[in-house]
């Protein structure tokens, strides 16, 4: 699959397709939460006599697989780029200056 080949340097394919899966699932919970109102799931979930809450299986066409996929990639450019953005203000000249303020509590930064 494209998004696989992108994204292999980070996990594995199948916990690509895991988290595409999980993504229309949370979808089918949210609409569950929807509908019963957030005030309500507490009595929905603890002790009810209706049960614990069966979902359907969702249908995962491609164009919701895809907007997922795209959704993933993006996420994970953005995970990057912090790692980076963290790792340039570790190496930098100044990273640590203020190691000691941080330590004894004292800096405000």
């Amino acid at each position: 699959m494209h998004f696989c080949l992108g994204w292999i340097t980070f996990c594995t394919c199948a916990d690509f397709f895991g988290a595409l899966r999980a993504r229309v699932y949370d979808d089918e919970v949210r609409k569950w939460v929807s509908g019963v109102g957030v005030e309500s799931i507490g009595k929905k979930l603890v002790n009810s006599r209706e049960g614990p809450p069966t979902f359907e299986q969702p249908a995962m066409t491609v164009e919701k697989l895809f907007e997922y996929g795209n959704m993933l990639v993006k996420e994970q450019e953005n995970v990057k780029r912090v790692q980076l953005a963290d790792k340039y203000l570790s190496d930098a000249a100044l990273g640590e200056a203020n190691q000691d303020a941080i330590e004894s509590g004292s800096f405000y930064g």
